[in-house]
């Protein structure tokens, strides 16, 4: 049996999270004994963890240490983590104290996973390419570099240029538990005289959703038939409020929140759309595949995820949608079982 250790900073609510806890659903334990090791105890998604997977918790290092140098920092570390595994994997693959215990800890291999395009993402966030530079040589001491879609496998080597081997290995995404949670009966009600269009993510730069709120506005210039609803929350969302305010389309678009199960609204729209900046792979847009909604995105996200075919106008793609009456769920069968081969030869 296989011993693994995954280093993941928590559990709370992300993509990087939710792949992790669709992944550990999907493993065969009769092959596998996996630890994971969290760096905070308050998390929302702990009670989704597969019972097979022993959970162990690490104390964070203080928040000052994010800035400076990886190897300095690294000097002066003690990794508590003792126990001998096949494999160590920084899952996180942001996180100082995941990819330390990750390197430090007695393993034969070492995995790092690669969740963004970090070539876009470092012209983007100013905070990010400080972090960059203090983090960037934790890189050097991984064996294999797991990228979540070839996107962000070609954005990595271009910014890192490291020689090792690299995988594509997208996320597992649990149309189990979306099945389940589609019919979950929520208060939330949409207009059925118009075409409903739903949006999901945290609500910051990277997901764009200023760019969708500008784009659909010229929709609803040339045809009131349709409305948004962006389900998620974060930091931008009054900046996101303003910007509907500005525009004139408060009766258009609705800012929803956060909701435990998206997947009830969701299931309830017509169409889904995104219009990030930059993706790792882009989680939402096949979990509304497996809901059976109508997809439209910019050409340029093309690249983090197969088999969707992006449109050169957002708005062109959308004013082309119509309502419908029945939809088909798709179970992803064949996609995952791909994903969990590539796991078990990784």
């Amino acid at each position: 049996m296989k011993k693994v250790a995954i280093f993941q900073r928590n559990l709370n609510i992300g993509g990087i999270e939710r792949s992790l806890i669709n992944l550990l659903n999907c493993i065969d334990y009769s092959k596998y004994e996996i630890d994971l090791y969290l760096f905070h105890r308050e998390n929302v998604f702990i009670k989704d963890v597969n019972e097979h997977v022993n959970v162990y918790y690490l104390d964070r290092l203080p928040q000052f240490t994010k800035v400076i140098s990886f190897n300095i920092v690294k000097a002066f570390y003690k990794c508590k983590v003792n126990k001998e595994y096949d494999i160590a994997i920084d899952y996180n693959s942001y996180s100082v104290d995941c990819a330390l215990n990750a390197i430090m800890c007695p393993a034969k291999k070492r995995i790092i996973w690669v969740h963004n395009d970090i070539d876009i993402k470092l012209k983007e966030e100013f905070k990010y390419r400080i972090l960059y530079r203090a983090f960037k040589a934790k890189y050097n001491y991984f064996d294999t570099f797991v990228c979540v879609s070839q996107g962000a496998k070609e954005a990595f080597e271009k910014v890192t240029h490291i020689n090792k081997e690299y995988k594509v290995i997208p996320n597992v995404i649990d149309t189990k538990k979306i099945k389940e949670l589609k019919d979950v009966e929520t208060k939330f009600k949409v207009n059925d005289d118009v075409v409903n269009i739903c949006s999901t993510g945290r609500l910051v730069h990277q997901k764009g959703f200023d760019l969708l709120i500008r784009e659909f506005a010229k929709v609803i210039k040339e045809d009131a038939g349709y409305h948004l609803y962006i389900i998620g929350d974060g930091r931008e969302r009054q900046n996101l409020k303003h910007l509907i305010e500005e525009l004139n389309m408060e009766e258009y678009i609705t800012l929803t929140g956060k909701f435990n199960n998206p997947f009830n609204v969701m299931n309830k729209c017509d169409a889904f759309t995104l219009m990030s900046r930059y993706e790792g792979q882009g989680m939402a847009i096949l979990e509304a595949k497996a809901l059976g909604l109508d997809i439209v995105i910019p050409k340029h996200l093309e690249k983090y995820i197969d088999d969707i075919e992006g449109y050169d106008s957002v708005k062109e793609g959308i004013l082309h949608l119509c309502k419908h009456e029945k939809r088909d769920f798709d179970d992803l069968k064949k996609y995952n079982d791909h994903i969990i081969e590539m796991i078990n030869e990784l």
